[in-house]
């Protein structure tokens, strides 16, 4: 065995751990699970240093064009995954502050303090949060 198909073979295994813990980050950003979310995300974080370490940037192509193509493939889906997983994330991350600001008045509140509602050009639409 080369040692550039030893080491693609052990970049893969760590590309196909870290898609399956974006596979599982994804699960728990549909599912509301945040509690294992953290957990989950600083695995992640070792799985992407541990592959940033074993890549070094006078790496020689394999032989094997076929194993090449299958980590950039592997490559793209995580970049992939991981671009979706963001794009959840902030979304929740709009959410939350748009209902924080509703329920706790970062902008200006609807109501005044007797609980009658504010003329239109003080207050905040509820629908834009």
């Amino acid at each position: 065995m080369d040692i550039n198909d030893s080491a693609d073979s052990q970049e893969s295994v760590l590309l196909a751990q870290l898609q399956a813990l974006l596979d599982d980050e994804t699960e728990c950003l549909k599912s509301g699970q945040m509690e294992e979310l953290q957990q989950i995300a600083t695995e992640k974080m070792r799985c992407f240093a541990d592959i940033q370490s074993r890549m070094t940037p006078a790496r020689q192509c394999s032989k094997n064009s076929s194993a090449d193509a299958h980590l950039r493939n592997l490559l793209n889906e995580i970049m992939r995954k991981n671009q979706l997983n963001g794009q959840i994330i902030s979304a929740l991350e709009r959410f939350n502050q748009g209902a924080w600001e509703i329920f706790f008045g970062a902008q200006p509140s609807t109501y005044s303090d007797l609980g009658t509602a504010k003329s239109t050009a003080e207050r905040h639409l509820i629908g834009s949060a």
